[in-house]
């Protein structure tokens, strides 16, 4: 009779062991990178547009009123330049403001389980 080697036993293991662990890193890891990826493709695509966007428009108010009216002439020139910069100033603001989140940890009652002094008077009950 033959006594089984110990090290092919041993050897399957291993490899089995590596490749579920090469599967999981997979399934665990790359997977949701590849979802992130398309979620940051997105917000950048969507950053340069508003970026383009609110500079463009900047770039319009200036062009307007340096254009289209003849009251910031001579020693009132800078005057659309600095509406401009008002404009980009206004528009960082309402971005900001839309970014940044809601606080409602005010408004929210503490839950009953996370209340310490509750929960100490009623342990000597049971």
């Amino acid at each position: 009779m033959t006594v089984p080697r110990r090290d092919s036993g041993l050897r399957a293991e291993i490899s089995e062991l590596v490749g579920m662990l090469r599967s999981y890193i997979v399934q665990e890891a790359v997977g949701p990178l590849r979802g992130l990826g398309r979620y940051v493709l997105f917000g950048l695509t969507g950053a340069i547009g508003v970026s383009l966007g609110v500079v463009l428009g900047a770039l319009g108010v200036v062009r307007v009123l340096q254009a289209e009216t003849d009251l910031f002439n001579a020693n009132w020139s800078f005057v659309p330049h600095v509406a401009g910069a008002v404009f980009l100033l206004m528009a960082i603001a309402l971005l900001v403001r839309a970014i940044r989140p809601k606080h409602t940890d005010a408004a929210a009652p503490e839950p009953a389980a996370l209340r310490p002094d509750e929960n100490a008077a009623g342990d000597g009950d049971g």
